[in-house]
Parts: C-alpha cells; structure tokens; sequence
C-alpha cells in the first residue's frame, strides 16, 4: 500500500473527509504504518490513550471488561478509526482492541494531530461536527 493507498483511505473515512487534501497528506506523512498479527492487542482497556488507529486492511475485535471475563462488543474493519477520542482528550482507554487476524494500521499519535489541526483549524469544526454525530447515533 503507497500513499496514495492510504490518502483515498482517509479521504473516505467521514472523521476525516472534511480534512484538505494537503492536510490529509500531513497527516498520512505523520502517521505510522503499523502492522498486527491475530491475537495481538492494538491497545487494552484501562492503557493510558495517546493515539488513534486507522485500520487499512485485516479485523479487529473490541472487548470490554466484565466480571468474569471480557465480552465482545464489536468487530471492526478495514476503512474503520478506533481509539478517536484519544486524539482529543487524556481518557483510560474504556476497551481492548485485539487483531483477529494479519491487521495493518496507521497510528495517529495525538500530538501530529493537534499540530496539524491548529495549522488547519476549518479542519477541526469538520472533525468535530463528525464526532457529534457519531456520539449522538451512538446513544
């Protein structure tokens, strides 16, 4: 996968489509390619956030902590962010996140995040208006 790859990726994930493209191309640059094999954590519950995680190809399950054990909650996949709060605030992560098979990902560390957004700020009311929206259909 190139940049390009990456970059019609992002472009088509709505938390960052209302990003510039030269932006959006900052943003793949700062971010790191990451890869998981099935069963490795991508993060657990209660590790300290500092990152988000697009996954570009491979699966992933989200479990969360209950007495007793963990319960799934989720699958995610390709095209998909996981872990975006953690680019806005310093929150516990609330769930673990384990590949479930061969997974690629890039990582967005919260500081290239705030770094490109308070050069790009009309990026940031996009950003915003996107997490809204997810928050709201989530409730």
């Amino acid at each position: 996968m190139n940049l390009n790859d990456e970059l019609s990726i992002l472009r088509g994930i709505p938390l960052f489509s209302g990003i510039k493209p030269e932006a959006l191309k900052l943003l793949a640059f700062a971010s790191d390619r990451m890869i998981y094999q099935a069963g490795q954590n991508l993060f657990r519950e209660g590790d300290q956030a500092g990152s988000a995680f697009i996954i570009l190809s491979g699966t992933a399950s989200i479990r969360h902590e209950v007495e007793g054990g963990q319960e799934t909650v989720g699958v995610v996949a390709a095209h998909t962010v996981i872990g975006e709060v953690a680019l806005f605030c310093d929150k516990p992560r609330q769930v673990t996140v384990t590949a479930n098979s061969s997974l690629e990902a890039l990582l967005i560390t919260k500081d290239s995040f705030q770094k490109l957004m308070s050069s790009c700020p009309c990026s940031l009311s996009n950003i915003l208006s996107e997490l809204g929206e997810q928050m709201n259909q989530a409730n």
